[in-house]
């Protein structure tokens, strides 16, 4: 009626391979390194945040500029209007998020 499998008990389990030698094992990073980057990262923050109000107008103003410029040029050839204002569009996007969403810790 009923399909018994047995299993291995665990006594009979084959010996466990040899470990990697250290020569193959991928490079770790140091912590003097990582925390360095971390303070790094922290402080453009800090900077970022503070001059914020004043460059999130200046980065939209830029921005209308070049949707004025990519509807302008829309069917000029040879004129990449529309992946500067795309480029243009992902940087607010990315300050917006940068600024709004992440918080470093210890602030």
């Amino acid at each position: 009626m009923t399909n018994i499998i047995q299993f291995p008990k665990r006594g009979n389990s084959p010996p466990a391979p040899d470990p990697p030698s250290p020569s193959l094992q991928p490079p770790h990073l140091d912590g003097a390194r990582g925390k360095a980057i971390l303070s790094l990262v922290k402080g453009v923050w800090v900077v970022t945040v503070l001059v914020w109000p004043l460059l999130k107008w200046i980065v939209s103003l830029d921005v209308l500029f070049q949707l004025i410029r990519m509807v302008h040029h829309w069917s000029t050839t040879g004129v990449y209007a529309i992946w500067t204002f795309l480029l243009h569009f992902a940087v607010l996007t990315a300050l917006t998020c940068f600024v709004s969403l992440y918080k470093p810790k210890g602030i």
